[in-house]
């Protein structure tokens, strides 16, 4: 009989480790996910503040919009 329980419970830990290496593979990659949308949210914003000032400043100095311009 004890080499019953052994077997059970060298079975038991196995898929406890399973299920736990699972879990931690399924929380790194909602992670790695929710990471990447808020850095692409981040960048998006970063680029429209950008942009705004860009239109701000050829607003108040229309001789740098002409230097743009001719340097594209």
């Amino acid at each position: 009989m004890d080499v019953w329980n052994l077997i059970l419970y060298v079975v038991a830990s196995l898929m406890a480790l399973k299920s736990l290496a699972s879990l931690m593979t399924h929380h790194k990659k909602v992670v790695v996910q929710q990471l990447a949308v808020e850095y692409t949210q981040e960048l998006s914003s970063n680029g429209k503040n950008a942009s705004d000032s860009e239109s701000l400043n050829a607003e108040a100095n229309p001789a740098s919009v002409d230097q743009n311009a001719s340097a594209a």
